[in-house]
């Protein structure tokens, strides 16, 4: 059972030293099992937590009972190579045959499950503020002129107006009318741009970048080809929201008034690069940069459709952002 358990398993005495171990904590942090035999069990532990760990196990070992580690922290295993990953560890105190107390550690990887949590927790994030800025433009735009009408149609029905002012007063409220419904029209558009189902991925970026020069006098190089062939309505999607939320971390963060914008095929994908000569940022540190939630929502969305993000930024030398779709498989 010892070597076949799904888990990693190794034995350690009451000193901390591995004296046992099976196949699968080889594979985990790969050591050959002769290797890890007598040496110390923090040997797999991060060296910044290795001395917290051996308070922990010496603590173990003066009341040993079954029980899991790390109930209110994060674990971390060290593999041979310097990487360190998530684990989940669980202790049960078993006594050998010549009576000495040993413990056996059940290690298992949660680097997936640890993703999926982290996509999750990101999802919330970049959903709720998704609503909280419709609720503004919302609150902000549409809610404001829907009073303004009212007013004004209240004064339609003075008794004191006359017929031209009040044919006016609604000539006026057309107006405003036809600009709240653009105002509902713009949100919902930047909910699932029409143009991406009507007239195809080229179209609707093209229309977003018009709307951020017209808007802010943004400017943006682009070079698109005609993609759409290659490409479901979900992968349309994501690849518009990689763009826009690339553009906007441009706008707002490179101190820059341009970028290039690429869309095409290239070694059987399809790519979207957006790239600016801004002040750039250490791309370890992007959530301290302000852009950490809409880089993580780009992973994220980017991931949902099995599509490779990459990041390449340093400061001073500014930043690339390309999303790559594999179409190898399929034909135009």
């Amino acid at each position: 059972v010892f070597e076949t358990a799904p888990d990693g398993c190794v034995i350690v005495d009451a000193e901390g030293i591995i004296r046992e171990l099976n196949p699968q904590i080889e594979s985990l942090f790969g050591w050959e099992r002769d290797e890890l035999i007598g040496q110390a069990i923090e040997v797999l532990v991060p060296q910044a937590q290795r001395q917290g760990h051996e308070k922990h196990r010496l603590g173990f070992s003066t009341k040993p009972r079954s029980r899991p580690m790390g109930i209110e922290h994060d674990l971390t295993g060290l593999h041979r190579n310097g990487l360190t990953f998530p684990v989940e560890v669980s202790l049960s105190p078993w006594e050998s045959p010549s009576g000495d107390l040993r413990v056996i550690c059940s290690v298992r990887d949660v680097t997936e499950r640890r993703r999926l949590r982290y996509f999750s927790e990101g999802a919330l994030l970049a959903t709720e503020e998704e609503r909280q800025r419709i609720a503004r433009e919302l609150h902000d735009d549409t809610a404001q002129r829907l009073a303004a009408l009212v007013l004004r149609m209240r004064e339609v029905g003075s008794e004191g107006l006359g017929e031209t002012e009040r044919q006016s007063l609604l000539d006026d409220i057309r107006e405003d009318i036809v600009e709240a419904a653009d105002g509902v029209r713009r949100i919902a558009s930047g909910l699932r741009p029409p143009e991406l189902s009507e007239i195809g991925l080229a179209a609707a970026v093209g229309a977003h970048v018009r709307s951020l020069r017209e808007g802010t006098g943004f400017q943006v190089q682009v070079e698109l080809d005609h993609v759409d062939p290659f490409l479901d309505l979900d992968e349309r999607l994501v690849i518009y929201r990689v763009v826009q939320e690339a553009l906007s971390n441009v706008i707002r963060h490179a101190d820059v008034n341009s970028a290039r914008l690429r869309v095409g095929i290239e070694a059987d994908s399809v790519f979207a690069e957006v790239s600016d000569k801004g002040k750039g940022f250490v791309t370890g540190e992007s959530s301290e940069s302000g852009g950490g939630l809409g880089l993580l929502g780009m992973r994220e969305r980017s991931a949902l459709i099995g599509a490779r993000l990459t990041i390449e930024s340093a400061p001073g030398e500014g930043t690339r952002i390309r999303i790559d779709v594999s179409v190898a498989s399929r034909e135009g």
